[in-house]
């Protein structure tokens, strides 16, 4: 299942201003992580995101969201719901084209709430 989740998100993570791609359970433990950047660089916002993820997903799904985004200095973290369990989370350089994210992220959706057998689509 990993390597299915793997190449499900590889559009995503192949991008070079993409720092890291996340599937994230509810309880903030990670399903799936790739990251693109030093360690050093982003262990604080990794921390601190896997702190977030039942909070944020309460807040999506209690206020009809369909994403939720943080800015850190030049770093942008958005969040999307995959599921009533599992979210998406991409850390991104301002550089990142968000028309072409927008667009993976919402084919990437759809592949993983079929793979995990979601039928409600959340867009």
């Amino acid at each position: 299942m990993i390597s299915k989740i793997s190449s499900i998100l590889s559009p995503i993570y192949s991008d070079p201003g993409i720092k890291m791609v996340a599937l994230y359970r509810i309880d903030g433990i990670p399903v799936f992580l790739r990251v693109n950047a030093s360690k050093r660089e982003i262990v604080g916002i990794l921390y601190w995101l896997e702190g977030q993820i039942r909070e944020m997903l309460h807040q999506i799904f209690n206020r009809n969201l369909s994403e939720a985004s943080f800015r850190f200095g030049d770093v942008r973290i958005h969040m999307y719901p995959v599921s009533r369990t599992l979210v998406l989370s991409i850390m991104a350089n301002d550089e990142v084209s968000m028309y072409k994210l927008e667009v993976d992220v919402r084919t990437v959706k759809k592949q993983l709430g079929v793979l995990v057998g979601y039928e409600s689509e959340i867009t």
